[in-house]
């Protein structure tokens, strides 16, 4: 089985790479954290995709990585021109910014695990105070690469699924996970996790992420099937 999973390791180096702490960041960091979900889903069958995509679908995981916490929100917040507008919003106790990207061919992407079918039509980011700004054209051809990257655009090969059992992240208790060991490949240098999915979780399927090299753990903190919309 060949799949895509978001890079949450690039998103948790990148989260970690910045100025001081900001208080107000740190606070709003910890409020994520915080939540805690009471409800249980109930065993899934073999997770081997995700579910259909749709506006309005979004997940939130955090990470911890080295010590710093940070939390990524993933969106479906639009579709035009035959292909999805995704919206990821990053927060860490120092930073936070939003990217949004006009994406084709992430059903086939998805299905062939082929990085080669993810066509990227724009891209506009917004830093904190900052205005918006876009890339496309000849400057886009050039950090396509990056943004594929951030969409979990590197191929990753993944083991046999097995019974992950009952996981208990943030988002509530999902039972009947599929688990599986993972080795992605970002920067020169090979990374290996255990991963457990559930059906019920759109747009990556993602509930836990456990890194076996240097620690790494993201956990999912909340999801929607509807309600994402575009921040700016």
């Amino acid at each position: 089985m060949k799949r895509f999973a978001l890079s949450f390791l690039l998103l948790a180096v990148l989260a970690g790479c910045g100025p001081s702490i900001d208080p107000a960041l740190q606070s709003r960091v910890a409020t994520y954290f915080g939540k805690a979900g009471g409800q249980t889903y109930a065993s899934s069958s073999q997770f081997m995709k995700p579910m259909p995509y749709a506006v309005g679908q979004y997940v939130v995981h955090g990470t911890v990585y080295d010590g710093k916490r940070s939390v990524s929100k993933t969106s479906i917040v639009g579709e035009e021109q035959g292909g999805w507008v995704i919206e990821t919003y990053s927060l860490s106790e120092s930073n936070e910014s939003w990217t949004q990207m006009l994406v084709k061919g992430l059903e086939k992407a998805g299905t062939d695990g082929n990085v080669d079918d993810i066509d990227i039509v724009w891209v506009k980011t917004k830093m904190k105070d900052e205005n918006v700004q876009t890339v496309e054209g000849p400057v886009l051809a050039i950090t396509r690469g990056f943004y594929r990257d951030m969409l979990g655009g590197f191929k990753v090969k993944i083991g046999t699924p097995s019974a992950g059992g009952s996981v208990a992240v943030p988002a509530g208790t999902f039972n009947g996970t599929q688990k599986t060991g993972t080795e992605a490949a970002f920067f020169g240098r090979t990374y290996k996790s255990d991963v457990w999915f559930h059906s019920e979780v759109p747009i990556n399927g993602l509930v836990k992420s456990v890194s076996k090299d240097d620690g790494i753990t993201t956990e999912l903190i909340e999801f929607g099937r509807s309600g994402a919309k575009r921040t700016f």
